[in-house]
Formats: structure tokens, C-alpha cells, sequence
């Protein structure tokens, strides 16, 4: 349970948004190819990157080696043998559906409604051109064509081919139960053995028959008579009853098939949605822990937390080393600055103390984990704050005149408060001030010096950092007997 919670608090956002967006591109994906013969091939992939992680971890060079060879080829592979369902997926003309759309129930074809409308074109002398799309893609295929986007009915399509209709010489084109393309111009097929009563309209099913997946519903319009083109095969139907039969198989529908209820359409979608994000996070997790990389840093060591009236003497250290532990790119970007150490003094008491560093005092960033500090424990001496009034002695330097002597000399104020650390405080006789040059004196005056506190450890406030020198000065007497 513990790891549980301190693998969650050491997600950062950017790792949460990582997930998000990597799990929603499979989920985008997985509706894409719903139900396509690419779906099927996912599992196999899978294994194989399974298998490269345990390869890696085992260290099999070769194998690891190996199955990303497999790996690489196999993508070849699949991008060649199913480019007609990846370019039918990547053509879509509505790019919200795309990015957003989450397909309901899969559209039937209406296959009643087609029989009984090609039937009746067939009695009415109609000739008429119905392409039913397989898993191939028809764009690189058909020319011309406008876009139709109309629901099947029987109206739709007499209004169609009705030979006053400007649209009726060409083909009509229909997925699910929309005609989405009509006026859709076929290639004509070259076979030498077709019988002579077939017209363009013929040829121009089978050509497209030979070149792709689709079924095509040609209706003669001399005979009336219903012919269905698919591959290499072609058949003069009699009866509605064949008719729905062959466009069942083909569309995937029987004639009594039930439409899906839509919470179960629903139901697959969310369970679909689960599994990538699980997939994703474990994809994630054996990135950012699983190839788990070193790194050693030096920090600063802070104290805070130090009772009023203490200051540190001595430390034995003012930084440790930090052996640190995560992913390669978060340790890579890492700096000391983004890393604390911190240690609270609040119970420090006068004299040697000494201070184990523990993970308590340590700050780092979501995702970094520490192995190892280095020193584990730090030395304080610690010692309270004292106020004393020191004297102030004036810094000589230098030498006076020959013919001058320096008669007295007044310090103003003679002594100053100077808070300091005892023990260590009481050792201190005076405080000297800034040098003063004898040389440049040359009669008697006034000058301001300021204080130089020794050790650093010894603080006074600003209105006594600064003293006024009072000098006199007189010649010398020259000895007459000279």
C-alpha cells in the first residue's frame, strides 16, 4: 500500500498528461480500425514488444536484438499488406470524426430495399450501377463522382438512374445505408471473352472487379436483366431471394440480423478506453522506472529553524552528496537548485550536536528517488547569543612625520555593544577600526573610521559600525645644542 501511495505522489503533471494524450491516440486508434483485419494483428505485436522487454531485462543481447529486427520488418510489413485499410481510415472527409467522433452502431445496409429497387429498375427498362466498397479503398480507383451523402430509399435510387437525371450514366456508390458518390466513373475492363450483349455498363463493373474488392450490382437496361460482378465473377441473378443473399455475405449481415444494442456498443468502447490507458501507464511505467538510471549531485546544506539567541560556530560540512535515482531524461534535466537539504535546529542545544540526515530533509522532485547521501551525518557546534560593550582601539599604519608627535588621541564612543556567540565572546579584549595612515596626518583634526569585527561570527548594529577619531598632533622641539 505504501508503494502504492509514493508512486502516485511522485507523478508530476507532465507525466499525467504524458498518459492522457499517449492513451487517448490508442483509443482514437482502436476506433479507427474496429473491426478491420489490422485489429487482429495488435495481440501479435504486443507479444513481441512483451518479449523484447523481458529480452532487455535479461540481458539477451542477441534476442533483444533480434526481436527488434522482427519488430521493424513486421511494421514494413503490415504498412504494405494493409494500406488499403490504413489509406481508407487517413482519407476520411471529416476530420471531427477523426480527431473526435466515436462511432455508434455500425450503419446496415438496407438490403431489402436494395433487391426489390434493383428488381423494379430491371422492369421499368432502367439501367442502373450499385458499387458496394470491400475493405479497399476506391478513391485511387473510380474518377469523377459527386458527393451524394443521402439515406437508401427506393425513391433516391429511381431518382438517380431516371434517364432525365444528369447523374443517371454513372455509378452510384454506397456504404452502409447511404449513397455516399453517384455520377462515379468506372475503368472498362479489357477481357476479349466477354459475351457481345454486354454494354458499358458491363464492362465497367467488371473493370472495376478486377482491380479491387468491391461488388457491383449491374441492371441491364435493354434486358432488364440483374447481373452482380465480384472478382473475377459474373452472375445473372433471377430472384430477389439470391440477390439478398450475396449482398448478406458480403456486407457481413444476415437476413435476420439484429442491430447491436447501443449500451453494449457503449460498453465496448469504455472497456476499450481502460485497456489503452492500462496499456499506456504500464508502457510508461517500464520507461520512466523500469530503465532506472544513476545520478550524483552536490547540495547545499540550509539550517533553519535555529532558536533565537543561538548561532553555529561549526559545521563539518556545508553540502553533501546525493545519489539519486529515476529516468534518464528527468535525471538529466535535474539541477542542484531544484534539489533542498534541510535541517532543523529547532532542538539544538550549546556545544557539539550532531544531525542525521534523513529523507525528512531532503526535497526533491516528483519522480526522483534517493539511494544514498553522503555524509550521512552532520557536526554542529552550536553556542547562544551574547551582548558585551568591547573597547575600540584605533589601527595604526603607517609612520607619523618626523618633525610631528601624536599628543592624545579620543575615541567617540570608547566602547561599543557586540553580540556574539559564548563561549567564545568572553576571549574578546577589543575591536580594532578601519586602518588609520599616520602618514597623511598633518595636524590636529577629526576623522571617521569604521569598525572591523573579529570574528565574523560578532555583529553590531549599524549605528555603531563607525567611530570619530579625536587627534592632536604638535612638532617637535628642535634641540638647540645640535
Amino acid at each position: 500500500m505504501n508503494e502504492i501511495v509514493n508512486f502516485l505522489s511522485s507523478l508530476r503533471w507532465q507525466d499525467i498528461i504524458d498518459i492522457a494524450i499517449n492513451s487517448y491516440i490508442l483509443f482514437r486508434l482502436y476506433v479507427l480500425f474496429r473491426g478491420s483485419r489490422l485489429i487482429r494483428i495488435v495481440p501479435v505485436v504486443s507479444l513481441l514488444w512483451v518479449l523484447n522487454i523481458m529480452a532487455l531485462y535479461m540481458g539477451l543481447v542477441v534476442t533483444t536484438w533480434a526481436i527488434q529486427g522482427i519488430i521493424a520488418a513486421a511494421a514494413i510489413i503490415l504498412i504494405i499488406v494493409f494500406r488499403d485499410e490504413i489509406g481508407s481510415v487517413f482519407q476520411t472527409k471529416n476530420l471531427t470524426s477523426f480527431l473526435w467522433g466515436i462511432p455508434g452502431t455500425k450503419s446496415s445496409t438496407p438490403i431489402e430495399i436494395i433487391t426489390l429497387s434493383a428488381f423494379e429498375l430491371g422492369k421499368r427498362k432502367v439501367g442502373a450501377l450499385l458499387i458496394f466498397p470491400g475493405k479497399q479503398s476506391l478513391d485511387e480507383i473510380v474518377q469523377g463522382g459527386i458527393f451524394w451523402d443521402g439515406v437508401i430509399s427506393e425513391q433516391m435510387i429511381f431518382s438517380i438512374f431516371w434517364d432525365k437525371n444528369p447523374v443517371h450514366d454513372g455509378a452510384a456508390i454506397i456504404y452502409g445505408d447511404r449513397i455516399t458518390d453517384v455520377s462515379v466513373i468506372l475503368p472498362l475492363s479489357k477481357r476479349t471473352d466477354l459475351p457481345s450483349r454486354y454494354g458499358t455498363r458491363h464492362r465497367a463493373a467488371v473493370g472495376l472487379c478486377e482491380v479491387s474488392d468491391a461488388l457491383v450490382i449491374v441492371v441491364s437496361e435493354e434486358r432488364g436483366h440483374v447481373t452482380v460482378v465480384k472478382n473475377t465473377d459474373i452472375k445473372h441473378v433471377r430472384k430477389a431471394e439470391e440477390l439478398q443473399e450475396i449482398l448478406a455475405i458480403h456486407t457481413g449481415q444476415t437476413k435476420k440480423e439484429k442491430e447491436v444494442p447501443k449500451w453494449r456498443d457503449l460498453s465496448e468502447f469504455a472497456v476499450a478506453a481502460l485497456a489503452c490507458f492500462v496499456i499506456i501507464t504500464g508502457v510508461w511505467f517500464g520507461l520512466s522506472r523500469g530503465k532506472e538510471t544513476l545520478k550524483t549531485i552536490t547540495v547545499p546544506v540550509e539550517y533553519t529553524d535555529i532558536k533565537q539567541g543561538f548561532d553555529i560556530i561549526e559545521a563539518s560540512t556545508n553540502s553533501v552528496d546525493l545519489h539519486l535515482s529515476g529516468s534518464m531524461p528527468l535525471l538529466k534535466s535535474l539541477k542542484p537548485e531544484n534539489v533542498k537539504v534541510l535541517l532543523k535546529l529547532g532542538n539544538a542545544y550549546a556545544g557539539l550536536n550532531s544531525v542525521n540526515i534523513s529523507t525528512e530533509n531532503i526535497i526533491l522532485p516528483p519522480g526522483v528517488n534517493l539511494k544514498k547521501v553522503e555524509p550521512k551525518t552532520v557536526e554542529i557546534v552550536m553556542a547562544g547569543k551574547v551582548e558585551r560593550r568591547i573597547p575600540v582601539q584605533v589601527d595604526w599604519s603607517g609612520k607619523l612625520a618626523n618633525n610631528l608627535i601624536l599628543e592624545s588621541v579620543k575615541v567617540t564612543p570608547s566602547t561599543i555593544p557586540v553580540i556574539g556567540v559564548s563561549p567564545g565572546i568572553e576571549n574578546v579584549a577589543t575591536v580594532y577600526t578601519e586602518k588609520v595612515m599616520l602618514d597623511k596626518i598633518i595636524s590636529s583634526g577629526t576623522l571617521q573610521a569604521g569598525i572591523v569585527l573579529f570574528p565574523s561570527s560578532l555583529k553590531t548594529d549599524d549605528s555603531n559600525k563607525s567611530v570619530t577619531i579625536t587627534y592632536t598632533v604638535r612638532e617637535r622641539v628642535s634641540d638647540m645644542f645640535e
